[in-house]
């Protein structure tokens, strides 16, 4: 599967959402809200890792991990 263009994530149904590659580069409203796509949690709970939240990690690996892990737990 090929990456698209940065989507905007608000704008995506919960199908089209569901669908999304991980990695996927998405936005919230805002094209300066950019972030990357790690999943949907059995809950429904959408997982992005923004990239505002990733400068104030240490690692910038380990935080993309974690919140993976957290995609991928029920």
């Amino acid at each position: 599967m090929q990456y698209q263009k940065a989507l905007d994530i608000w704008k995506l149904s919960d199908k089209s959402i569901a669908q999304l590659q991980t990695g996927q580069w998405v936005f919230g409203g805002d094209t300066k809200n950019l972030g990357r796509f790690l999943g949907v949690k059995k809950s429904g709970t959408v997982v992005v890792a923004w990239q505002g939240n990733a400068s104030f990690q240490k690692s910038y690996i380990d935080y993309i991990k974690q919140l993976l892990n957290y995609a991928k737990a029920n």
